[in-house]
């Protein structure tokens, strides 16, 4: 698979191969997408979620949130996950429910559960702040639900979004 390669299945109901079961029963619609560890990859993976978030007719400020956290979670993944050059892939699985968009971030890089990374102290001038966190900190935030598991060498982090 190049950087540039998006692997793209999107359809209803989901089958039973994806990366994740979705945490409620009605489930509208999905996209599962896969890429490689890339700037490239990135902005590919992004284009593809965001047409599919309008095509389904989400509201503009649930998709600028879903954008927002596939960002900041993909790229964390992307900057620190591995320890090599390598080409890796990344799945990302968008669920959509008439409620919620959950989305399922899928990689083999180094483990790391964002949920055990302390809040940063946001009291203070900016400049006195510890760089890193912030990002978490703010998909934290925006998000009505976050899961993190590790299993077979594989890091899944599931987040929840409430839609508008």
């Amino acid at each position: 698979m190049t950087s540039s390669h998006i692997v793209r299945n999107a359809g209803k109901p989901m089958p039973e191969h994806t990366c994740g079961q979705p945490e409620h029963d009605e489930v509208t619609d999905y996209l599962l997408l896969r890429t490689v560890n890339s700037r490239e990859g990135l902005i590919n993976l992004m284009s593809e979620a965001e047409a599919f978030f309008h095509e389904r007719g989400l509201d503009e400020r649930t998709i600028y949130i879903s954008n927002l956290v596939l960002e900041e979670v993909l790229t964390n993944v992307i900057k620190y996950a591995y320890d090599d050059e390598g080409s890796h892939e990344i799945s990302v699985e968008l669920t959509l429910d008439p409620r919620h968009v959950q989305i399922v971030f899928e990689d083999d890089g180094r483990e790391f559960d964002p949920l055990s990374v302390p809040t940063p102290a946001l009291n203070g001038p900016i400049t006195d702040c510890e760089p890193g966190g912030l990002g978490i900190h703010l998909v934290r935030k925006l998000s009505s639900s976050m899961d993190y598991s590790r299993t077979g060498g594989v890091n899944r982090l599931t987040i929840r979004l409430a839609r508008k």
